[in-house]
């Protein structure tokens, strides 16, 4: 029965982190950091396999892996999505800036 929620529980979330990371304004902008959020749906369905279903040390030990690995897959899919919505606004920001001295574009 515990197993039953957890599972329930891990797709509520995992459906609930998707659904606030697909409005990210880099969602379709960076491959990297979409690979990393969706590498990291799975992981967190292992990480709670492991630890509802431990009954030893090395158990617990193998979900926590588990769990870090799935945190770190969300971190680091969160800051890719961050890092090309930050390169495209200095990209259009360098697009836009006219230099007063000659009128020229400046790249």
């Amino acid at each position: 029965m515990s197993s039953t929620i957890v599972a329930i529980a891990v797709i509520i979330a995992s459906c609930a982190v998707h659904a606030r990371a697909r409005r990210h304004a880099g969602w379709t902008a960076s491959a990297r950091g979409r690979f990393l959020m969706l590498l990291g749906y799975p992981s967190s369905a292992v990480a709670a396999y492991w630890l509802t279903t431990a009954s030893t040390g090395w158990e617990w030990v193998l979900g926590v892996g588990w769990a870090v690995a799935a945190a770190a897959c969300f971190t680091a899919g969160v800051a890719a999505l961050r890092c090309v919505t930050v390169d495209h606004a200095a990209r259009a920001v360098a697009m836009e800036t006219i230099e007063p001295a000659t009128g020229a574009l400046r790249f």
